[in-house]
C-alpha cells in the first residue's frame, strides 16, 4: 500500500515540473508580444512669472523604431486668466547644432466673446496642436518650442509639452 502513494507522488512531482515549465514559456511568449514604445511625450513646467519670448523649451525625443515616420504635436496647459484669443508657437527641429526645419503654428483658443474653444476643467485649459506629420527620427534629434506672440513675457501658460507618435498607416 505504501508503494502506490509513492508512485502517485512521483507522478505529481513530474507534472508540477512540467507546469512550471509551461508557465515560464507562457510568460516568455506574452512578454515577446507586448508592443514596444511607439511614442514619446514630455511636459515641462514654465516659470510662474511667465514664458519669456527668447526662452525655448527643449525636448529630446526617444524613439523605438528608427524606420518609422512620426507625427509631432505641441500641447499647452493654460490658466483661465490667459489674456489672448490665440497663441502662436515656433517649433524648431534641430540636429546637432543646425536648425533643420522651423514650423510656426497658430491656434485660436477663444471665440470673439472670450468663450474657450479648447478643453478644460475649472481654471485650467489644455490644447494639443498639430505641428507636422510624417517626419523621420533621423531628421532631427531635439525640438525647441518658443512662444511666438508679440510680447516679451507670456503669462498664464503653465506647461508646454510635445507628443511624437508613429504616423498612422
Amino acid at each position: 500500500m505504501n508503494k502506490a502513494p509513492q508512485e502517485l507522488m512521483n507522478i505529481m512531482r513530474s507534472y508540477y515540473g512540467l507546469g512550471l515549465v509551461f508557465v515560464f514559456l507562457m510568460i516568455l511568449c506574452l512578454g515577446g508580444c507586448t508592443p514596444k514604445h511607439s511614442s514619446y511625450s514630455e511636459f515641462k513646467d514654465l516659470a510662474i512669472d511667465g514664458w519669456v519670448k527668447n526662452d525655448a523649451c527643449e525636448f529630446v525625443p526617444d524613439y523605438s523604431d528608427s524606420l518609422s515616420l512620426y507625427d509631432v504635436d505641441v500641447a499647452l496647459c493654460l490658466s483661465h486668466n490667459y489674456e489672448y484669443r490665440n497663441i502662436s508657437l515656433v517649433v524648431d527641429f534641430v540636429k546637432g547644432d543646425s536648425l533643420v526645419n522651423r514650423k510656426v503654428v497658430d491656434c485660436v483658443l477663444t471665440d470673439a466673446n472670450g468663450n474657450w474653444l479648447v478643453s478644460g476643467f475649472g481654471v485650467l485649459y489644455q490644447v494639443r496642436i498639430d505641428v507636422t506629420t510624417g517626419v523621420r527620427c533621423e531628421d532631427f534629434d531635439r525640438l525647441q518650442v518658443w512662444q511666438g506672440l508679440d510680447c516679451d513675457t507670456l503669462k498664464n501658460v503653465e506647461r508646454v509639452g510635445v507628443f511624437v507618435e508613429k504616423t498612422a498607416h
